[in-house]
C-alpha cells in the first residue's frame, strides 16, 4: 500500500486500489457514475449530448469522459455522446481509440512483430 493524495478532496490516504480517490470520494465518484449510467440507459435519453448529460445529472464533463475512456460507460447506443479519438481526433463512441485507429495499430504491431522475428532468426553466433 502506498500513501497518495486524493485527486478530488486533496486528503492523504492509503491507496489500496487503482482509484485516485480516497474511499469517501471514491464512493461519491461511483454514485456519479451510476447517475450517468442510469440516465443514458433510458430510451428517451438516447440522443442526449454530453452537455445535456452534465446538465441532467450534475456530473462534470471531465468525469463523464473519464468513465468512457476507462470503459466503464458504454455509449455505443448513444451516438450523440461520441468523444474524440486520442490518436486521430475523429468522433468515436467506442472508448479512447476509434475502430479505424485500432485496426491501424494492430496492423503496425503485426508488421513490427514480423520484422522482429525475421531479425532474430537471421542472427547467428559462432562459438569457437
Amino acid at each position: 500500500m502506498d500513501a497518495a493524495t486524493c485527486h478530488m478532496c486533496g486528503r492523504l490516504f492509503m491507496k489500496q486500489t487503482r482509484s485516485p480517490y480516497c474511499p469517501s470520494c471514491n464512493e461519491v465518484d461511483y454514485q456519479n457514475f451510476l447517475k450517468v449510467r442510469d440516465f443514458i440507459r433510458e430510451p428517451v435519453n438516447k440522443q442526449t449530448t454530453i452537455g445535456g448529460l452534465v446538465e441532467a445529472t450534475g456530473v462534470s464533463e471531465l468525469d463523464i469522459t473519464r468513465y468512457i475512456h476507462e470503459g466503464r460507460l458504454i455509449i455505443k447506443d448513444n451516438p450523440a455522446l461520441a468523444i474524440g479519438c486520442v490518436r486521430c481526433g475523429q468522433p468515436t463512441n467506442e472508448g479512447k481509440i476509434c475502430a479505424r485507429c485500432q485496426d491501424d495499430m494492430h496492423k503496425e504491431l503485426s508488421i513490427l512483430q514480423e520484422s522482429m522475428t525475421k531479425q532474430s532468426t537471421v542472427r547467428a553466433y559462432r562459438l569457437d
